[in-house]
């Protein structure tokens, strides 16, 4: 990968917009947990055999990790949030697509999950291409009762501020996936990373050029 560098002034970019369905406002209120930091630090581990998070529990996962605190915008306009994890100019690419245990909604669909206004609205996709997608995981490691979050990489808002921009959206991607692992371990949640799996079916959830499949992570009991 080349070195990026900021550009004198930033493109203009229009964020892709996920075809939703129904959205569904999540809590966010949430009693503190006494835990050491570094109780929580030491005690990390990627896990398998995982049995169901409810709704309330993956809210709190998902609030905590990259929900957004703070809104401004740049000299070109584009909206830039603080959340969390860190990312390079404040462009967080990296988008949350959830996916629940089959039992806790009767069926395996794919969420996006929004980090302004902390909700999960259902996604428009074709049946056979997110049967084809969750297969594709499941050749690797059995998603069974784990939730799946999925990064999806919109490469475009990082592209847009930086030349070469490749290895500050990967670096994104990794800050976010250890956030999400620390978070379920603070918890009390199992977790296993994925890599990059499932890119070429990834590729047909949306039609679109514009997303990279960036790998994601099972979380459950």
């Amino acid at each position: 990968m080349k070195d990026p560098t900021p550009k004198d002034q930033p493109d203009r970019f229009i964020p892709y917009q996920y075809p939703i369905k129904e959205k569904q406002k999540l809590d966010r209120t949430f009693r503190k947990k006494n835990v050491e930091f570094l109780d929580v630090l030491f005690s990390r581990r990627s896990n398998s055999g995982f049995s169901k998070l409810d709704l309330m529990e993956i809210a709190e996962v998902l609030h905590l990790c990259t929900k957004v605190y703070s809104i401004s915008a740049d000299n070109s306009g584009f909206i830039t949030t603080k959340r969390t994890t860190p990312s390079a100019g404040a462009r967080h690419p990296v988008d949350l697509l959830v996916s629940l245990p089959e039992e806790t909604i009767h069926k395996r669909i794919l969420s996006y999950y929004n980090p302004i206004d902390h909700s999960l609205s259902e996604l428009l996709i074709k049946e056979p291409h997110l049967r084809e997608f969750l297969n594709d995981i499941n050749e690797n490691i059995i998603i069974e009762d784990a939730v799946l979050i999925w990064f999806s990489i919109q490469t475009k808002k990082t592209s847009s501020k930086y030349t070469n921009p490749e290895s500050l959206y990967w670096k994104d991607t990794g800050a976010l996936l250890y956030c999400i692992q620390l978070i379920s371990t603070y918890l009390g949640y199992k977790s296993c990373p994925l890599g990059t799996l499932a890119s070429d079916s990834f590729k047909k959830l949306f039609g679109t050029q514009n997303l990279v499949s960036g790998g994601g992570i099972l979380i459950g009991k």
